[in-house]
């Protein structure tokens, strides 16, 4: 099998929890990982929600034919850009595309932390 074939981008379906880092697959090499709380928390607690939301944020990713393979290990609930749609959304330039990813995780969880502290508690009878 060649290393195209074994690349992987887009949502990790996987019963492996997310934040447990226990798939070791290949992206390719400029990639960006959304974790798996960000996914999830895009979906209001629905991670297959949530993957549908970064295909419309994102596009659907793919692989173009011309990627290097990098090893990573990563969980169910993942979500990997490819590093075309990185270098797009940094306007050309894929380090800005990171710097950007990076201030839209961190916003993100700002904003599900936010939520889930004003959220009631468990209903008692």
């Amino acid at each position: 099998m060649d290393d195209q074939a074994k690349m992987f981008v887009g949502p990790i379906h996987s019963d492996v929890a997310g934040r447990t880092d226990h798939l070791p697959c290949n992206v390719p090499s400029g990639s960006y990982v959304i974790p798996a709380d960000i996914i999830s928390g895009m979906g209001e607690g629905n991670t297959m929600n949530g993957f549908k939301i970064a295909n419309r944020l994102w596009g659907k990713q793919k692989l173009y034919g011309d990627e290097t393979p990098t090893e990573v290990v990563v969980a169910g609930g993942e979500y990997v850009i490819c590093p075309h749609s990185v270098r797009d959304i940094g306007g050309g330039d894929i380090n800005e595309g990171h710097n950007q990813l990076d201030r839209f995780v961190k916003l993100a969880r700002e904003d599900l932390i936010k939520t889930l502290k004003n959220l009631p508690g468990p209903r008692r009878d």
